[in-house]
């Protein structure tokens, strides 16, 4: 084992990275994080960045950078996974109209690696607050900050401040919107205000195929309602392992069932969508079309793309939170429940459905984080409970 890596562990399992602010182990914790990402980020502009009072991460006073020099534009710099962008769109939505005379360009890398997904390029495109995208070359490094953008800034133009999107990640943050609205040095606004989705107004022919085959079984069924399934996560590699029976069981709760993967089913109400031959816009675009027919819409899906679109669109999600994730309060958002083995204390008991002993399998996702395969008859008993609330 490298030595790096035993520290590490050593250092997660003492909690440093978790002692509140104000405690002699936090400022350990925050002087260590300033040594260790002291050369992170070394491609930004450094006259827009200051640090964190946390250390670490670096805050951007784009506001003192235009104060002293000229600054023509803003180059926001992206190396994150699809779901970590719509968490971002709020704090988009609010950079545009808090620099309205200064031109926003995007640049996304192209690689699909631990970080990031090229699959942002295209939502980047469908943002009206984005004035060009260019797509890069980036390459992963060590740590999420790490992430070789060099590539990019060929395209740059000169006196455009260069903006990594990266935020704070210590678990006393509030909430994911709201650090990356401190990261921007932008006004912090509660209760948070979601996920901003924007998508093409007109559906590809292979999502129109979907959709009028959906609104065709919707019409013939006798279902009270639509559940939308996605159980694989691209970041953690994880993939539920009982499907086949989670979605029958859900057939026999009188869902029409809509799911977003493969499975071995056949059933006159389950359609399965092969999500590579439709965009992440047709997606988005395709629920906000059910979310106005006659069936009502909600979501069971594993933590992942998923749980932001449902939060963007104010459709319940029944989530399925597989690993231990002291940081998991930062990407809920109100119509999201949580089933998990954690109890998690800065979750409402209202929205977290506990797993007790027996109700699930650890196993190792493809990344080697350990995972807990919740049974489907204990998920299917969530869902029903999960109906049930307000």
């Amino acid at each position: 084992m490298e030595f790096p890596s035993l520290a590490r562990r050593i250092y997660f399992r003492i909690g440093i990275h978790a002692a509140p602010p104000g405690t002699v182990l936090h400022y350990v914790h925050r002087g260590l994080r300033q040594i260790s990402h002291a050369g992170d980020l070394r491609h930004a502009s450094r006259d827009a960045m200051v640090r964190s009072p946390y250390g670490g991460t670096p805050w951007y006073a784009i506001e003192r950078a235009r104060r002293n020099r000229p600054v023509d534009g803003l180059a926001l710099i992206f190396f994150l996974g699809a779901g970590d962008y719509l968490m971002a769109t709020s704090m988009i939505a609010a950079l545009r109209l808090a620099h309205p005379d200064l031109p926003i360009y995007a640049y996304a890398s192209t690689t699909s690696d631990a970080a990031n997904s090229p699959l942002v390029i295209q939502l980047l495109r469908s943002n009206p607050a984005i004035d060009r995208v260019f797509p890069y070359k980036g390459r992963p490094g060590r740590r999420w900050l790490d992430y070789d953008f060099r590539d990019a800034l060929q395209h740059v133009p000169a006196n455009f401040l260069v903006l990594p999107v990266v935020y704070e990640t210590i678990p006393e943050i509030l909430h994911r919107e709201t650090t990356l609205r401190e990261t921007f040095g932008l006004p912090v606004t509660l209760p948070v205000e979601g996920p901003v989705l924007h998508c093409t107004t007109e559906l590809s022919p292979a999502a129109r195929v979907v959709l009028d085959t959906i609104s065709l079984r919707a019409a013939s069924s006798s279902a009270h309602r639509i559940a939308c399934c996605h159980f694989d996560a691209r970041s953690s590699g994880y993939v539920y392992p009982a499907v086949d029976t989670l979605l029958q069981g859900l057939l026999s709760e009188h869902c029409l069932v809509v799911h977003f993967g493969k499975s071995g089913l056949t059933d006159q109400n389950l359609i399965n969508i092969d999500v590579a031959t439709i965009t992440l816009n047709d997606t988005i675009r395709l629920l906000q079309i059910l979310q106005q027919q006659s069936l009502p819409l909600c979501f069971l899906s594993v933590n992942s793309l998923m749980w932001p679109i449902s939060a963007g669109l104010r459709i319940r999600n029944l989530g399925l939170h597989v690993f231990f994730d002291e940081s998991i309060h930062q990407y809920l958002y109100p119509d999201i429940f949580v089933i998990s083995q954690h109890q998690y204390p800065r979750i409402s008991p209202s929205r977290l459905f506990l797993a007790p002993s027996g109700s699930f399998a650890l196993s190792r996702s493809d990344s080697g984080v350990e995972v807990a395969d919740y049974a489907p008859s204990f998920v299917l008993g969530c869902f029903r409970r999960f109906l049930e609330t307000s």
